[in-house]
């Protein structure tokens, strides 16, 4: 059963944002640290709030893992978005799914033990299909925005197409976070997932 409700109360005051804050950036360093001791209890200890302030906002420990990995995909579509309106709307499809794409890599890069827990908590949940949301939304960005391919054609996707490479990044970022591979963050990495996705696009043309 999806679990959709992560807050048993929403936080509005700055107060109460602020200690949300520190809930979930405690929580991160704890998954990053990667010694067992994930608990509220921890979590609160670390955040410097009392573990009823905590329970006030988190019923338990697998909401704080849902809206932690909520924050961070909504942080990584965030600056894939920013990434694309940096350059002007009709530019290279190409240069468009590179920026993409690095973006998207910054994102998932970093604290790769606390990436893995948030992974292995969506998929546990029920909601693996959140991880796909920044990549969809990007690709939506890049062919409404880019005119041409390198070919001269004009992107018209399939969308099976478009769901094919959408979730060959999404596998591939995946599978380097729970390996915590050496090659996420390489520019080999990125140049591998900018040919995946673009030889899976040109080919539908």
């Amino acid at each position: 059963m999806k679990s959709t409700d992560t807050y048993r109360k929403i936080p509005r005051q700055a107060r109460a944002l602020a200690s949300v804050d520190a809930i979930l950036e405690a929580a991160a360093q704890i998954l990053q640290g990667g010694d067992g001791r994930f608990t509220t209890n921890a979590v609160a200890e670390r955040a410097g709030v009392s573990i009823g302030t905590l329970y006030q906002y988190f019923p338990d420990k697998n909401a704080i893992l849902i809206a932690l990995a909520r924050q961070e995909l909504s942080l990584t579509g965030s600056a894939v978005t920013d990434s694309l309106s940096q350059r002007e709307t009709g530019c290279e499809l190409d240069e468009r799914l590179r920026l993409a794409i690095r973006a998207l890599i910054e994102g998932f890069h970093g604290r790769q033990r606390t990436r893995k827990a948030l992974i292995e908590a969506l998929i546990a949940n029920g909601l693996s299909e959140e991880l796909t949301r920044p990549v969809d939304e990007a690709m939506q960005d890049i062919l409404s925005n880019a005119p041409r391919l390198p070919s001269g054609t004009i992107p018209k996707v399939r969308p099976v197409t478009a769901f094919v490479a959408t979730r060959a990044i999404v596998g591939t970022l995946r599978a380097a976070i729970m390996e915590e591979s050496s090659f996420i963050g390489s520019p080999e990495f990125e140049d591998e997932l900018v040919r995946l996705a673009h030889t899976l696009l040109d080919s539908s043309h």
